[in-house]
C-alpha cells in the first residue's frame, strides 16, 4: 500500500462507512486513491497550492464549489507547519455537524504524531491507524473546545517586522528572509520597464523592489501560495504591482520582461532539492527579453551555476557570504 492510500485504510476496512458520507469538506486536499471511494458530488475540496489545485481540478474534481453551511465528514492533510495545520483541524471539526467524523492523514515527517496528541489532549479519538511512516486518526463531534478558537486563529494574516503582513504555513512566515534582504541592495536604481517576481511569497523582495525603481511600469507578483499572495495583497499597495496566483515553472507572461527578479524555493518536502531552484532558473529565462535580466539570491551550497551557464550568455556573482549568495544573469539563450 503506498503513502497516498493510508486514507484508504479507515474506509476500506468498514470502520467508517462510505454510504454514510454527505457532503465532505477536504483541506489541503491532494491526489488520492481514497478520493476514488467517494461520491464525487459530494466532496468539496479546497487546496491554496496551485499545482497541487490544477492537478484536482484537471482530474475533473471541482475545486471552486460554493461550500454548503455544514457537512458530515471532513478531512484534513497535514502540512509541514504546526500552526496552520491545528487551523485547518480546528476549521474542519468546527464544519461538522454534530456527530460529524474527522478524518485527519499525515506523515511522521510532517508531525502527525504531534497532532494527534495536541488532538487527544482536547477531544476523544476514535481509532488511530498506521501505515507507510505516517498515521490516520478520526473522530466524532461531540462538542467544540475553547482552545479550538485559539488554533483557527492561526488561519488570519498577522504582522511581523516592519509592519508586513504574513500567516501560518507560508514562507519565512515570521521573519524577513535573510537572503531576499541580502538581495535588496543590488537592485535599487537597477530596475525599468516591465519585469516580475518568481515565488513572490508574502511580497518583501517586491515591494523592496517598486520603492527602489520609480522605471518600472509593472511588477508581476507571480506565486502558487494562494495564502502568501493574499497577503501581498495586503503588504502592497502600488499600483504598478500586479498578482498572479500561478506555478512560476508554466506562468507565461502576455509580452516578454525586461527583469525578473527572485529567492526560488529549493525544496517541496523537507529534503533539499536543488531541481527546483534549477527549473525556476529556466522558466525566467524564458519570461525574458534577449537583453532582459535575472537577479536572484540563493544558498550558497546550492548548485545553480551551471543551469545559469545553460540559460544565460552572462552570469555574474554580486554578493557571497556564508549562507546566500547573489547572481545577476543576462541576455537568456532562447
Amino acid at each position: 500500500m503506498s503513502q497516498n492510500d493510508r486514507l484508504s485504510l479507515p474506509f476500506t476496512n468498514g470502520s467508517i462507512d462510505v454510504a454514510d458520507m454527505g457532503a465532505t469538506l477536504v483541506l489541503r486536499a491532494r491526489p488520492s486513491p481514497a478520493y476514488a471511494l467517494f461520491d464525487r458530488q459530494k466532496i468539496f475540496c479546497r487546496q491554496a497550492f496551485y499545482p497541487t489545485y490544477q492537478q484536482l481540478a484537471n482530474a475533473g474534481f471541482a475545486m471552486d464549489r460554493p461550500l454548503p453551511d455544514e457537512f458530515t465528514h471532513a478531512i484534513v492533510h497535514i502540512t509541514r507547519a504546526r500552526d496552520e495545520t491545528r487551523a485547518l483541524i480546528a476549521k474542519a471539526y468546527t464544519a461538522l455537524v454534530p456527530n460529524g467524523v474527522l478524518i485527519v492523514d499525515g506523515d511522521k515527517t510532517d508531525g502527525i504524531e504531534s497532532h494527534l496528541k495536541a488532538v487527544k489532549k482536547l477531544l476523544p479519538v476514535t481509532a488511530v491507524l498506521s501505515k507507510s511512516h505516517g498515521k490516520v486518526f478520526w473522530l466524532t463531534k461531540t462538542g467544540t473546545p475553547a482552545a479550538l478558537t485559539d488554533w483557527l486563529a492561526a488561519h488570519e494574516p498577522v504582522q511581523i517586522t516592519d509592519g508586513y503582513y504574513t500567516r501560518a504555513g507560508v514562507f519565512s512566515a515570521d521573519k524577513i528572509d535573510k537572503g531576499s534582504a541580502q538581495l535588496v541592495p543590488f537592485l535599487t536604481g537597477k530596475l525599468k520597464g516591465n519585469g516580475a517576481d518568481l515565488g513572490a511569497g508574502w511580497g518583501y523582495l517586491s515591494k523592496q523592489v517598486l520603492a527602489a525603481n520609480p522605471a518600472i511600469i509593472s511588477l508581476d507578483l507571480i506565486e502558487a501560495d494562494r495564502h502568501a499572495l493574499d497577503c501581498a495583497r495586503l503588504n502592497l499597495s502600488d499600483e504598478r504591482a500586479v498578482f498572479h496566483w500561478s506555478d512560476a515553472l508554466t506562468h507565461a507572461a502576455k509580452t516578454p520582461l525586461d527583469f525578473v527578479v527572485m529567492n526560488p524555493p529549493f525544496h517541496q518536502s523537507r529534503k533539499a532539492d536543488p531541481a527546483l531552484g534549477q527549473q525556476f532558473i529556466a522558466a525566467a529565462a524564458k519570461l525574458l527579453k534577449p537583453n532582459g535580466s535575472l537577479y536572484m539570491v540563493a544558498n550558497r551550497q546550492l548548485a545553480y551555476e551551471a543551469t545559469l551557464e545553460e540559460n544565460f550568455r552572462h552570469v555574474e556573482r554580486l554578493d557571497q557570504n556564508t549562507q546566500f549568495k547573489c547572481i545577476w544573469a543576462r541576455k537568456p539563450k532562447h
